[in-house]
Parts: structure tokens; sequence; C-alpha cells
């Protein structure tokens, strides 16, 4: 695991990275699996006549149970590619100065996010890889990464979480957030795209088909009137 720039702490050292992964369900999970497989056990050794199920039940949960743990410690490890610095809303720290937030890339090498950056994700054309982005799938490339843990979505939403409080501890108070406002101008933008279309049934066109040919010859310069010879 590589250290956190100086002045930061990784986020998964945060109380947010103690929040991330649902423990107790996952160990609820992890239950409900064991105790299916007892019963598929027990099913199965009635049937072919096993007498003791013993050890191939304390298998079955040591493999279940060894399972969830992976599960949870890689869902844990997601969020040690991002790190805040001490002013960060989610630091621990009562600095209030300082609110970047990094992000680690493919040589793992820390890129310091700009507050108003929003990360969405494309895929390498050449390489296995994953680039981050600016905006939208079109915008600068902020980094290129390995696949693991930017390919899930939620890891982004947690970035952009990030860049958000960022933001907005840095911006003025009263200051309008302009990537928020652009969003909401974009969601609220009903009508934009609402035509008047004409009628289509037969006879409804301003002009007849010939009457169209004139007037394109009329905005050629032309008068649209064909001489005949006397």
């Amino acid at each position: 695991m590589v250290e956190a720039p100086v002045n930061s702490v990784l986020l998964s050292s945060s109380e947010i990275g103690n929040n991330w992964v649902d423990t107790k369900r996952e160990w609820m999970i992890g239950f409900f699996q064991i105790i299916s497989g007892a019963i598929f056990l027990v099913i199965t050794s009635t049937i072919i006549g096993i007498e003791s199920i013993l050890a191939p039940f304390a298998l079955v949960a040591l493999i279940l149970i060894s399972r969830r743990y992976q599960i949870i410690l890689k869902k844990k490890s997601e969020l040690d590619f991002i790190a805040i610095a001490s002013g960060h809303p989610w630091h621990h720290s009562e600095d209030v100065e300082d609110t970047t937030v990094y992000i680690l890339d493919q040589t793992k090498k820390w890129i310091s996010l700009h507050s108003d950056v929003r990360i969405a994700t494309s895929d390498d054309p050449l390489l296995d890889r994953i680039l981050l982005r600016n905006g939208d799938s079109e915008g600068e490339i902020v980094a290129r990464c390995d696949t693991f843990p930017y390919i899930f979505p939620d890891v982004i939403k947690i970035i952009n979480m990030a860049q958000a409080l960022a933001s907005a501890q840095n911006r003025e108070e009263g200051a309008e957030d302009e990537f928020e406002a652009a969003r909401e101008r974009e969601n609220t933008a009903e009508g934009v795209l609402d035509r008047e279309w004409m009628d289509t049934e037969e006879g409804a066109l301003e002009f007849e088909p010939g009457a169209l040919l004139r007037a394109f010859k009329q905005s050629k310069g032309g008068d649209g009137k064909e001489k005949t010879e006397p």
C-alpha cells in the first residue's frame, strides 16, 4: 500500500472509510451462506448415505468465511487509492486550509485534483487501463489508472463527493457552484428540444414541389420562369 501524500491521509483511514464497508451486512451474508451449505450437505448425505458431515461442513464453513473476509478487505482497499488533505471536511483535523483530493495513478504517483474537477471515466483504446477525465468521457485526461478500483462506479462517485465538499469549503459564502448550477440547468431545461412539426398530410405543405423548385431557383438569383422559344 502506497503512503498518502504529506499532510494527508488515505480515505480508507478516515471515518468515511470505516463506513465504506457494511461489515455487519457482509458477515450476515456469510452466515446465511454457511446455513445454506449445511442444509445442502444434510440433504446430500441423506441421499448418498454419508454417516458424518462434520468434516465437509467444517471445510465449507472455512471456505465461505475466508471468502467473505477477502471481500471485506478488497472493499476496504478500494479507498487506498484516494487521499484527502488535512483541511478536507472528511479529514479528522481541524485545519481548513488545504482541501485537496488525491488519486493514485497507474505509476503509483499521487495526482492532486483541482476542486472544480469532476471525474468521469473512459476506456483506454490501446491498453488495459482506465482514463480519468474531467467532466465527461470526452473531457481532458486527468490521470491514467489501472482498472481497479476505478472500474467501480461507487468509487468514482465517492471521489466526486469528496471534490464537491472540497469545492464547497473553498467557495466564498453566497457564491454559486458553477458545476452544480450547470447540472441544474441541464436537468431543468425542459422544452428546449420541443419543436412544432408541420402537418404531413397530403396537401398540407405550404409549397407544392414545383413551387419549392422555383423558390430554390430564385434564391440562386434566377426568376424561376422558364423561357420558351417563340
